[in-house]
Parts: C-alpha cells; sequence; structure tokens
C-alpha cells in the first residue's frame, strides 16, 4: 500500500490533480462531498424527538456517522484503507472552510496520526495545481478554518426552520401554537469546538 496518499473532494478534482502531478505524491483518492453526517439530536438523545420549544444541545459535540447515497461507502472504504498505511496525508479539498471539514472530518473520525499537508489552489489547471503543491503547508496551520465549519456544522440543529408545537395537538392541524428553535450565544458550544480543534484563539476572534 502507499505510504503517501492525496484526498480531493470530487472525483473531477481527482482527475485534474492526477493530471497535474501524476502519483507524484501518492494514490488520489476522491471524496462525493461530506463523507460523513452529523447526527440528529434524536439520534443523540431518543426523547428529543418529540417535539419541543427548547434548544436541543448534547453535553459534547453531536457525533458524525457515515453518509449514505451515491458511492460515498465505496469512496469511504478506500479512503479508509489507504489510511491504515499512509505515513502522509495531503488534503486537496476545496480551500474554503467546507472543504477543510470534508477533508479533515475524515482523518478526525478515524484518529489519523501521521503528517497532514495541507494544498490549497483557486484553480485547477495543471500548474495551479502543481504550485499549490509545492507551497503546501502543515494542516495544523488551519486549525481555525477547519474549527469554523465544525462550528457553523455543530449549530445546523438549531438552524433548522421546523416548527415545535408546544400543544397536545397534532402538529398540522390549524391552530396548532408552534415555536420555532433559534440558535442563542452558547459559551459551552464554543468551549467545545475549542477543546476538538485545540485552538485557544477562537473565542477571541468571535469565530462564535
Amino acid at each position: 500500500m502507499a505510504d503517501q496518499i492525496v484526498i480531493t473532494e470530487k472525483s473531477s478534482q481527482a482527475n485534474d490533480v492526477r493530471a497535474a502531478v501524476g502519483s507524484r505524491y501518492g494514490v488520489i483518492l476522491p471524496a462525493e462531498g461530506h463523507l460523513f453526517d452529523l447526527l440528529q439530536p434524536e439520534d443523540v438523545v431518543p426523547v428529543w424527538k418529540r417535539w419541543s420549544p427548547i434548544l436541543l444541545r448534547p453535553e459534547g459535540l453531536y457525533g458524525t456517522r457515515p453518509a449514505e447515497g451515491g458511492n460515498k461507502a465505496a469512496k469511504l472504504k478506500a479512503i479508509r484503507e489507504a489510511l491504515r498505511t499512509a505515513k502522509r496525508v495531503w488534503l486537496a479539498t476545496d480551500c474554503d472552510r467546507e472543504g477543510q471539514l470534508i477533508g479533515q472530518e475524515i482523518l478526525e473520525h478515524y484518529g489519523y496520526g501521521g503528517q497532514v499537508m495541507r494544498v490549497m489552489f483557486t484553480a485547477q489547471d495543471s500548474q495551479t495545481i502543481r504550485d499549490a503543491f509545492g507551497r503546501a503547508k502543515p494542516n495544523a496551520e488551519y486549525t481555525r478554518l477547519y474549527a469554523a465549519a465544525v462550528a457553523r456544522r455543530q449549530a445546523d440543529p438549531d438552524l433548522q426552520s421546523v416548527p415545535y408545537p408546544h400543544c397536545d395537538r397534532d402538529p398540522g392541524s390549524r391552530g396548532a401554537e408552534s415555536h420555532r428553535r433559534w440558535p442563542r450565544e452558547d459559551a459551552d458550544l464554543g468551549h467545545r469546538v475549542q477543546a476538538r480543534a485545540g485552538n485557544p484563539e477562537l473565542r477571541a476572534n468571535r469565530l462564535f
């Protein structure tokens, strides 16, 4: 098995990287967007499946589970197997916070402990990609970008604009009193993401 692998965000990106650098940086394996879905509140605490006007928050961060659909399972399996022997991973997903999350959440989920380099490029022509690999930086330098993505995603269950009737009537019945869960300042969430990402500057930089 290869001791280096490249993880891209999608197959088209993998094709462009392969055309630019070949196998110089190892086997190129594409994800398919997010390969993990966030657990829903009722997956964490079953009673939360009931209608409620309160903000639902687990003790720690919401966990994740492998995503379904498309070829996600096969792509995740290929990456998981490659991580077993890889000593270095090149993250070549999109350069925004979502791209950071898509790549890094795979490594976090499997507890990868090898070297991780971050390849950042905004165009996918061969020269730009080659230059990006040449100036790749340790992934640790993008901790804040990852933490911002985690914080955004962890807020998803609270941002769902779904009515939560606080009454005994059927949710769809006429006249049911309804409430919505809206996000609020939650210092605990900031602390948990800060601990997860290992960045003491998050709250100071108002990422929450």
